[in-house]
């Protein structure tokens, strides 16, 4: 990832917002940087969200095929 990428995490956060992630860096031994870093990381590597995206694009497959068919046969 390149660092222009990856400044497109970087999403100003309220003053509650950032209090939490202080309490929860300080929580897990963490600075808030790493806290982030590890939690942007663990979402990217979801297994739930790889089956949703997988599942998504079966279906969108599984239509281009139901639409080519459709095609053909008129």
């Amino acid at each position: 990832m390149d660092v222009a990428q990856a400044q497109a995490f970087a999403v100003p956060l309220t003053a509650a917002e950032q209090d939490q992630v202080q309490i929860a860096a300080a929580a897990a031994g963490k600075t808030v940087d790493a806290f982030m870093r590890d939690a942007v990381l663990d979402a990217a590597h979801d297994p739930f969200l790889a089956a949703l995206e997988q599942a998504a694009d079966t279906i969108a497959a599984r239509s281009r095929e139901d639409q080519i068919q459709h095609d053909y046969a008129a």
